[in-house]
């Protein structure tokens, strides 16, 4: 599979990552890679992991999700 941003920009490059937004296929270069605490639902006990997860998007959803609410 190639990154779709760059077959945009008419560049055969293969992906390294889906995008786990929208499910496009993203290069190096157009990933934004970012890493959060991972929360659970469990009882009274804590409801976040030890560790942090990774997070692979595309600039498109990344952009969208770092953006504020619509005015």
């Amino acid at each position: 599979m190639n990154c779709f941003d760059c077959t945009q920009e008419r560049k055969n490059v293969p992906a390294v990552a889906i995008c786990c937004h929208c499910g496009t296929g993203i290069c190096a270069e157009h990933m934004v890679l970012t890493t959060e605490e991972v929360h659970h639902d469990v009882g009274t006990g804590p409801s976040w992991g030890k560790r942090s997860a990774r997070r692979a998007t595309c600039r498109t959803c990344g952009g969208a999700e770092h953006e504020g609410p619509a005015a």
